[in-house]
């Protein structure tokens, strides 16, 4: 996500020409004057929902109130508030550029009544931040700071009061205290204890969201962490607020070093953190007794993976993609009203990560509609009117889906994006270079795509994800230490693998489709077809060893034929019973992109346990599946007694699948399944 104007005076704040996550400044007199009610507030919860054609997840806040500055308001401690995007069960849609609030958060919210069609009607009147980020001053109690996306107010005092109040028109209320402006105002006397020092850190450079370790040594820091934390620079907002680590991020403490993970999505209970990344810039300790140090050097957060976190914020997991089409990708689709121009340079963009992380992606024919909403489209399109908050150019949707996977880890994918520009701005659609009060839709689009492609911001100029962008600015190139290592991270370690109950798995762009058959008296052939060949240097093909995924043997180098667009290689002599063929994507700089492997049986494609007799507690069987679904497994002694039972998810083909026995006696037993189909089976199996 990509916003314009004056930005924060600090040594990490941009020019002031800058955008900011496509937002333009919405002026204070103007959002005085367009808000029906702006208040001074705590959040105390969030609650999703979905809409009433359950095609957008909204989330509901209730507010205390601590002081009135415009408007009537009665309720001082239920008071509803809605923002775009949430959390329910398994799904998720987080909109860039788009406020999110945590209970503890408060602050100045300017509101107005909440419209979006598909609301449920019964229940309290709510209202909605006015432009959405810019709709919220956001307070740090702790420091006595304020912030927002254009903004720094360097004390929460009567002067600040006054200047807000000064646009209302009316007299400032308070309603009740606000305790925790009350706590920071009260200077705290400690004796005998001296303040931390940082000494030292390493690496210097290193990665967010992807579970690196950064450690800190230095002196004073305390013999346990007690409610001390470690604070980086926000990268959502160039190093001007700061945000935690989490929980579980700690790894050690001590009184002179500190071992801690880098966060992609810092502490989301925090008040001043709210699941932000970490970004480039120096690191500050704070002890339990809330003496703090900053470094006085700079960490390098090169670049930052999106995690999404599940709804009761104890799991923490980097999203996958899977396969969206018949080609082993993801199909985009522009909306009627994103014509030719801006879909030529949406498509450049879409072809610079394409061919320099191997991301499948496509465009595929025009969508009925322009319409952004969860509804298995991946929509490109502007806006009609106000559908985008005031002053926002643009932002992207990713919808999230999760499942429970056989060893019962929850499983987060990305199962639809849409992107939104906004149909007033002055973009400068290309190939020429934007102008000096033009936004380079471009650069934008390849900014989006970052997102879509699950990077989070950076604070590093150099950057595409650099959390800003200046009108006139033309930054189309992926820098390959940043977006480039960052996006094929992604794919390499989640997309293009096989992770259970999510989904097929991307195929490496530019292959578009792989499978292998089997024929007695042929052998085993591989096939795999391509599109539009780039990033590639070679095709190499292996066969497993012992019918499993943990050893391969290189049988073939197949030369690129471009144009050619369909490969095949035979394996006259396979080996027998059940076995794996993996193709591999060399690219030019020699490494190598591995799509999922297909297995393949010489025997027939029914169910069967290899092998059989079984001399370990594991039973491994190959299980053809009709369908995606939940496969019910029981096993028998030869007395008719039951020793186990259990259900596994199972994608459509053909799976291998490996079930623990309890401890068990040598001799003849049954296994029994019945799949989500209805369909039953059985086998005898000997155990040795």
């Amino acid at each position: 996500m990509l916003v314009m104007g004056t930005s924060p005076a600090l040594a990490q704040a941009p020019a002031p020409a800058e955008t900011r996550c496509l937002m333009l400044p919405l002026e204070p007199a103007s959002r005085a004057r367009q808000s029906s009610l702006v208040i001074e507030a705590q959040v105390l919860d969030a609650i999703s929902f979905w809409d009433a054609g359950r095609r957008h997840l909204f989330t509901r806040h209730r507010l205390r109130v601590f002081s009135l500055l415009k408007g009537q308001v009665a309720d001082t401690t239920g008071l509803s508030i809605l923002t775009e995007g949430g959390r329910l069960g398994l799904d998720q849609q987080i909109l860039t550029n788009t406020l999110r609030l945590v209970p503890g958060q408060q602050g100045i919210f300017f509101l107005k009544a909440a419209t979006w069609p598909g609301l449920p009607a019964a229940g309290p009147a709510a209202y909605t931040p006015l432009g959405s980020e810019q709709g919220f001053i956001q307070f740090n109690p702790a420091e006595g700071t304020a912030t927002e996306p254009f903004h720094i107010y360097k004390a929460l005092d009567a002067g600040f009061y006054q200047q807000i109040s000064s646009l209302m028109g009316q007299a400032r209320q308070v309603l009740q205290p606000n305790p925790a402006l009350a706590k920071a105002a009260t200077p705290i006397v400690r004796r005998g204890t001296a303040a931390p020092t940082i000494a030292a850190f390493s690496p210097l450079s290193l990665t967010a969201g992807t579970g690196a370790v950064l450690t800190i040594t230095g002196d004073g820091f305390g013999s346990a962490r007690g409610s001390g934390f470690v604070e980086f620079r926000n990268a959502d907002d160039g190093g001007s607020t700061r945000v935690k680590a989490r929980e579980e991020d700690y790894l050690s403490w001590t009184n002179n070093r500190i071992q801690v993970r880098v966060p992609s999505t810092a502490s989301g209970g925090s008040p001043v953190s709210n699941g932000h990344p970490a970004g480039s810039g120096p690191v500050r300790v704070t002890t339990s007794d809330q003496l703090n140090a900053e470094s006085s050097t700079s960490v390098t957060v090169v670049y930052a993976l999106t995690n999404v976190e599940s709804t009761d914020g104890k799991l923490l997991q980097r999203p996958n993609h899977i396969a969206l089409n018949a080609t082993g990708g993801i199909t985009f689709r522009f909306g009627p009203n994103f014509t030719a121009s801006p879909a030529a340079a949406w498509q450049r963009a879409l072809a610079t990560w394409r061919c320099q992380t191997g991301m499948n992606w496509e465009v595929g024919p025009a969508n009925a509609t322009n319409t952004i909403a969860d509804d298995g489209q991946n929509v490109v399109a502007f806006d009609q009117g106000a559908e985008l908050p005031s002053r926002v150019l643009g932002r992207t949707v990713s919808y999230y889906k999760g499942c429970y996977a056989s060893n019962g880890e929850v499983v987060f994918w990305v199962k639809e994006i849409d992107m939104q520009f906004d149909d007033a701005t002055s973009f400068q659609f290309g190939p020429a270079l934007a102008g000096p009060s033009q936004i380079d839709l471009e650069s934008v689009a390849v900014h989006e795509l970052g997102h879509a492609q699950q990077l989070n911001h950076l604070n590093l100029l150099r950057a595409v994800m650099h959390y800003a962008l200046s009108a006139g600015q033309n930054t189309r190139a992926l820098d390959p230490l940043s977006e480039v290592a960052g996006g094929r991270q992604v794919l390499r370690v989640r997309s293009f693998r096989s992770l259970g109950c999510s989904g097929p798995a991307l195929l490496p762009a530019p292959l578009t489709g792989l499978s292998a058959q089997y024929a007695a008296g042929i052998g085993a052939t591989l096939s795999w077809t391509t599109r539009d060949e780039c990033f590639l240097s070679r095709f190499v093909v292996e066969r497993s060893l012992s019918g499993d995924t943990t050893a391969w043997e290189q049988i073939a180098i197949v030369a690129p034929r471009p144009p050619a667009s369909q490969y095949q290689y035979v394996d006259a002599q396979p080996p027998g019973g059940l076995h794996y063929y993996r193709l591999r994507l060399q690219r030019p700089d020699g490494s190598l992109d591995n799509a999922a492997p297909v297995v393949l049986s010489s025997e027939s494609a029914g169910v069967s346990i290899f092998p059989n007799p079984v001399t370990t507690p594991h039973l491994r069987l190959q299980f053809p599946a009709s369908a995606d679904g939940t496969v019910i497994f029981w096993v028998f002694d030869v007395l008719g007694r039951r020793i186990l039972a259990l259900a596994q998810s199972v994608p459509t083909g053909l799976n291998v699948l490996t079930l623990t026995l309890p401890d068990t006696r040598p001799g003849l037993y049954v296994l029994r399944w019945q799949d989500a189909q209805g369909h039953t089976g059985s086998q005898k199996f000997t155990r040795l």
